[in-house]
């Protein structure tokens, strides 16, 4: 006898309609739901597709992790927010995916173009879960603030939380503000108008909030909105204007290309006059530079000033600058001290001028031998970048045997240049070394960077197990693990085929906290897409 299969679940995968016999598969569930949302999209009211859907939904209490942020994925898509709602509730319920997680579904996933009080609404409705502890927008800003990676993603929910007129607590502006003004990229620019917003909210902002502003608007060399700031500082708390205080501004006239006033200040401050207090009540003119109209602490000295205009001529890459300034201090008998000489030397090879590099630091380590353990280190890390690692290795051990004990990181130089080279048999017997505690000079012991460094050799080699086996050594030494170093993991079994361990690792990444937001399991799955061919599960629309 021919079974007639009717019409309308033609297009409905053939796994739902013969499952009985079959041992449940995640993976499976999730190819087979990822066929049938893509017939859901293009007809969404479709009464028999939705029967399909709900008969397959009856099956989420057997999901994991991962396959259950799919299907979130997809119901979400084909506008289904009733039936997200109620898988979301059941993953709640469960407990075994952090809070935060799952208050991001709603945000990002659930409903990504709404406001905020919609956000709060459905989480809300969802349900308090197994901790009855309700977790709200300034939770989670404070929690993503502290965890993510990514500057883009809060931003985008800073942006968000402005546009929706919603009211954090004053911890969650704070946090904000902090976020925007670290970090790899600052955003200086974005954390004052939170500032501002958190103010006209009736809260009060302190001074490190402001002085975290300022020293943000210098790394970006944004000397106007530094100085207003500093104004700001001066005006409301009477800011002492310290070396730190200084050294950011410092920074910012020599990454703006502001090499005589950066001169002109550094003049000021090397004056033997140092009578003059900081007024207590300053007058401050308009158009006129906060800091050239104060006087400085009495603490702050010579060879402070010296360190500070010098290492920011070198950090802004004005070698020659710094160069100049290095000679005239020589024809004063005055000794720089070993940050100057190790940032000069960095600068060098920043210059390409590595002869000159070595050069000096031979020089610098005749004149002061017991001192130059850390100008080696900077020798050490710039031959290793220029791919001279034997030449780099020959002075660590040089210096080993001269007392020097180096750190973790130093030898993770030279680990790391041993696999961009290939040296596959040196990278591993070294960190065998570091491991067992015999490596030279006291016996670093590998830190979390020099596990990363491995891992990542491993990855490029194509031996994803051992990587995985390091991951493991790491949490249960524990020590920290990024979500940049486990989602280049995730990446590296995606590409090799690996769909099973792909699907559990993915459900540990999310269970242990490691993605810390759907918008960061979502970027990673966009990774997975544009690197090859190998499709994961309802990524393909």
């Amino acid at each position: 006898m021919v079974r007639i299969i009717p019409a309308f679940l033609k297009s409905v995968p053939s796994s739902f309609l013969h499952t009985a016999s079959q041992p449940f598969s995640n993976l499976r569930y999730a190819q087979d739901f990822s066929a049938l949302v893509r017939n859901l999209s293009r007809n969404r009211n479709n009464p028999r597709l939705l029967a399909a859907v709900d008969s397959t939904l009856a099956k989420t209490p057997l999901l994991d992790s991962t396959t259950s942020v799919l299907v979130l994925r997809g119901l979400s898509r084909c506008k289904k927010l009733t039936r997200a709602k109620a898988v979301l509730s059941g993953l709640k319920e469960r407990g075994t995916i952090p809070e935060p997680f799952l208050y991001s579904l709603v945000l990002q996933c659930l409903v990504p173009e709404s406001p905020i009080r919609d956000v709060e609404s459905v989480w809300r409705e969802i349900g308090s879960g197994p901790s009855n502890r309700c977790m709200d927008a300034s939770d989670f800003v404070l929690y993503l603030c502290r965890r993510s990676e990514d500057a883009a993603e809060i931003e985008r929910v800073c942006h968000r939380v402005s546009s929706s007129r919603w009211d954090l607590r004053r911890e969650g502006y704070v946090a904000l503000i902090g976020a925007m003004c670290e970090g790899n990229n600052p955003n200086p620019g974005l954390a004052r108008n939170v500032l501002r917003e958190m103010e006209e909210k009736g809260f009060e902002a302190d001074e490190l909030t402001y002085f975290a502003l300022f020293q943000s608007f210098c790394r970006t060399g944004d000397v106007l909105e530094a100085d207003s700031v500093l104004r700001t500082l001066v005006d409301r708390w009477d800011h002492e204007l310290d070396i730190s205080v200084y050294g950011n501004f410092f920074y910012s006239l020599c990454k703006s290309g502001r090499l005589r006033e950066a001169r002109k200040l550094f003049d000021k401050l090397a004056k033997k006059d140092r009578g003059l207090e900081v007024n207590p009540a300053p007058c401050l003119k308009p158009g006129r530079r906060v800091i050239f109209q104060l006087s400085p602490s009495n603490k702050v000295t010579k060879v402070m000033t010296f360190e500070a205009y010098v290492r920011s001529l070198c950090s802004a890459g004005r070698v020659e600058d710094a160069e100049r300034m290095l000679k005239e201090a020589a024809r004063k008998s005055m000794v720089p001290e070993i940050c100057v000489c190790r940032s000069f030397i960095e600068a060098l090879f920043r210059a390409g001028r590595v002869d000159d590099a070595i050069g000096f630091f031979e020089a610098e380590k005749r004149r002061r031998h017991a001192e130059a353990g850390a100008m080696a280190a900077a020798v050490i890390e710039g031959l290793c970048e220029m791919g001279r690692v034997d030449e780099g290795c020959r002075l660590l051990c040089e210096m080993v045997d001269e007392g020097f004990v180096p750190t973790a990181k130093v030898w993770n130089w030279i680990l790391e240049s041993y696999w961009e080279e290939g040296r596959v048999w040196e990278a591993t017997g070294l960190f065998d070394r570091m491991r067992s505690g015999i490596c030279g000079g006291g016996g670093a012991r590998p830190t979390a960077s020099t596990y990363s460094v491995m891992i990542h050799g491993f990855l490029r080699k194509g031996d994803i197990m051992t990587a995985i086996s390091l991951l493991e050594d790491m949490a249960r030494e524990k020590m920290p693990v990024s979500f940049s170093l486990c989602s280049g993991v995730a990446l590296s079994i995606h590409a090799q085929g690996e769909l099973e361990l792909l699907h559990d690792y993915l459900n540990k990444m999310i269970e242990n906290g490691i993605l810390v937001s759907y918008a960061a399991w979502e970027l990673l799955f966009e990774s997975m897409t544009i690197r090859n061919e190998v499709h994961y599960p309802l990524m393909q629309e």
